[in-house]
């Protein structure tokens, strides 16, 4: 039953969709988003009676196809940082619009430990109180602390690294790398389970933090003049700043913004907090679920949230169609 609730298939729409023929939603790769993509897919089928597709795609791809050729025509979950040039030149255009921020809280990068480790030594608040406490996160056959950085390949792991050496951590620590987000996982599972102390690198909404009790530490606010450095490779002089955060948002092709304008409403006041989406994760998890599974898993247990998001009547139609 569950494999035909949220299909990639078009499903048949009645008269009352302002749009004629399938919306297409762009399916990303990673969790989070094909949740989001699902739960929005399943909204505007059994709420507002569309048909819907789910396109397979990466941020960069989608989002150049939305500014050309005005397809795929929402995509739910994009990290604006990465597509800033585009973005712009979309907007400025009239292709598409910044529907609304579907993470209230932005997309956060931050360093962490757990928080049992905190509460046996509260002193630990910030990156700077890590430099007196190496010897708890020693790894086998080294006298230094590890700290798992960002992933390789990754945009963000020039700026880790680089923030690990502007605090001086290199002194009390090897950078590591996991290799792998499945090995980064791993590893820090792994030591949560034992109780044992670890330090890493990680983004938030994730799985990992909605599964595992874990503490931010605080750094230095991030200021784009003085953190620029941090993002170049071959940076001299690394600085002991932060991590910007970044705005995640929902983007819409004009289509459906100037010939939907109900539909254009939901999508801006679709909102999670990051907890929120911490937790759904997890739950996909640990029940192995499809993210359609976790898109009804969502409709069903947290109507608190999503029934914000539309009118009464629309609210009422998804409720009363979910199997």
């Amino acid at each position: 039953m569950l494999a035909g609730l949220l299909s990639a298939a078009s499903v048949t729409a009645q008269a009352k969709c302002p749009v004629d023929g399938a919306i297409q939603i762009a399916d990303m790769s990673w969790a989070s988003a094909s949740a989001i993509a699902q739960i929005e897919s399943k909204i505007l089928q059994l709420g507002y009676d569309c048909k819907t597709e789910l396109i397979p795609g990466e941020t960069v791809t989608t989002a150049t196809t939305m500014v050309k050729k005005g397809r795929p025509h929402i995509a739910p979950e994009v990290w604006s940082s990465n597509i800033a040039t585009l973005l712009d030149e979309g907007v400025q255009s009239g292709t598409v619009s910044i529907a609304g921020k579907v993470f209230a809280g932005g997309g956060m990068d931050a360093w962490w430990v757990p928080k049992y480790v905190v509460e046996q030594y509260p002193d630990i608040k910030s990156v700077q109180d890590m430099a007196r406490y190496s010897h708890l996160f020693k790894s086998t056959g080294s006298d230094k602390g590890r700290f798992y950085n960002s992933l390789p390949g990754w945009s963000n792991e020039t700026r880790s690294t680089n923030l690990f050496h502007g605090y001086g951590l290199d002194k009390q620590y090897e950078l590591y790398s996991a290799g792998s987000g499945a090995a980064l996982d791993s590893a820090i599972a792994s030591n949560y389970k034992r109780k044992k102390p670890v330090f890493f690198y990680y983004w938030a909404p994730s799985a990992i933090l909605g599964k595992y009790d874990m503490v931010k530490l605080d750094m230095n606010a991030y200021d784009p003049a003085n953190d620029s450095c941090n993002t170049q490779a071959d940076c001299k002089t690394p600085i002991a700043g932060g991590y910007p955060v970044v705005d995640v948002n929902t983007l819409v092709v004009s289509k459906i913004k100037d010939g939907a304008p109900e539909l254009y409403q939901f999508l801006s006041k679709v909102s999670f907090e990051n907890d929120t989406v911490n937790k759904l994760l997890a739950w996909g998890e640990d029940n192995k679920a499809e993210p359609k599974e976790v898109a009804e898993h969502f409709l069903k247990n947290h109507q608190d949230i999503w029934t914000t998001w539309v009118p009464q009547d629309v609210a009422d139609k998804v409720i009363s169609r979910l199997e």
